[in-house]
């Protein structure tokens, strides 16, 4: 059986009785007073009835771009909690009209500038790398004429001396300051980290605005390194609630590890928030707000990361140039989330 014909513009033409230009200039929204309301309601009207669609192969021809964004990752599009990043840039894409492809570099075998590569033979006009973690990365070898934007990285050498590369990162050491801040406002004078054991750029930051907050009240803090997942925060806490001088605020790399601190209290009868404070980092989805109790903590930005990712994509591709990329990355401030894991100091 022959599929039915597709309609074209010229079926549109004859049904709504006008010519194939003025179909043209209201399908693509150029009437600028040309073309009566009467007349495109007609022409609209027939295109509906006929369920004709503009070709996107010609529109792309026409405006030379595709109107596609390629989004390479390395795990995010698989990860429910780095994924918000996702999502945020495919619905800014979505509201200037563009599509985005991604490629998970997790699911192949692919360095980031063969993923470039792939995506470029596709068409795509610009180009997001973004990774699950906040990272430092090499500078990607990316077709020439195609922008590309860093998400949760950036170059790994501040000094690189290719184009500019806009990264979009977050402000991890403004909120390792701000989760102290909410401690000392509580009234905690003891308080610890509980770190990763790595050398992250995220340990780093979050370690430096540790001391840095508690060094501008007059105050020392301990850091423990211990890792990034619950055994390690439950090992890290007993080692801190079974010592001396105890504090009585932890601050916490991850909420997973935050998440091991509570168990730890809960296990030596340390009720939580009256005699231990606890602050999280991440505001990990289907769990920091299902902790008991409640866990505070500080949210990564990944939302907002997205939607600036992809806006600063877009305005290189409707600027026609490179004048509004820069190479200074740009730290998103996080948010605090207010639960139930912060109180006063026990006898204050």
């Amino acid at each position: 059986m022959t599929p039915p014909r597709r309609p074209t513009s010229a079926d549109v033409a004859a049904r709504a009785g006008v010519s194939r230009a003025t179909v043209s200039m209201v399908l693509n929204g150029r009437v600028a007073g040309t073309v009566s309301t009467a007349t495109q309601e007609k022409v609209l009207a027939a295109a509906d009835e006929l369920g004709y669609t503009r070709s996107a192969l010609a529109i792309s021809l026409r405006e030379r771009r595709t109107r596609t964004i390629g989004l390479i990752t390395d795990e995010i599009a698989t990860s429910p909690f780095a994924g918000r990043m996702a999502r945020a840039a495919s619905l800014e894409a979505a509201r200037a009209d563009y599509l985005v492809i991604t490629v998970d570099l997790s699911l192949r075998e692919q360095s980031v500038s063969e993923a470039a590569r792939l995506l470029a033979e596709r068409q795509v006009d610009g180009l997001i790398y973004a990774t699950m973690g906040h990272v430092r990365v090499p500078r990607p070898s990316i077709p020439p004429g195609i922008p590309l934007v860093l998400l949760n990285c950036a170059l790994e050498n501040p000094e690189d001396p290719g184009p500019p590369l806009p990264s979009f990162i977050p402000d991890d050491y403004g909120a390792a300051r701000r989760a102290v801040s909410r401690l000392l406002e509580a009234g905690h004078r003891r308080i610890a980290m509980i770190s990763g054991e790595d050398d992250s750029v995220a340990v780093r930051d979050r370690e430096q605005g540790f001391r840095d907050e508690l060094a501008a009240h007059g105050l020392d803090g301990r850091v423990l390194s211990a890792g990034w997942q619950m055994d390690d925060g439950y090992r890290a806490a007993s080692h801190l609630l079974d010592g001396e001088d105890v504090p009585t605020g932890v601050f916490c790399i991850r909420d997973r590890v935050a998440g091991g601190a509570l168990h730890a209290a809960a296990a030596r009868g340390v009720s939580v928030p009256e005699g231990l404070s606890v602050v999280g980092f991440d505001d990990e989805e289907f769990f920091a707000a299902y902790l008991t109790p409640a866990l505070t903590t500080m949210a990564l930005p990944h939302t907002e990361m997205g939607e600036r990712a992809m806006a600063a994509v877009l305005a290189q591709l409707e600027s026609d140039d490179s004048a509004t990329a820069t190479g200074q990355p740009t730290a998103v401030a996080c948010s605090l989330v207010e639960r139930s894991s912060v109180a006063g100091p026990s006898g204050s």
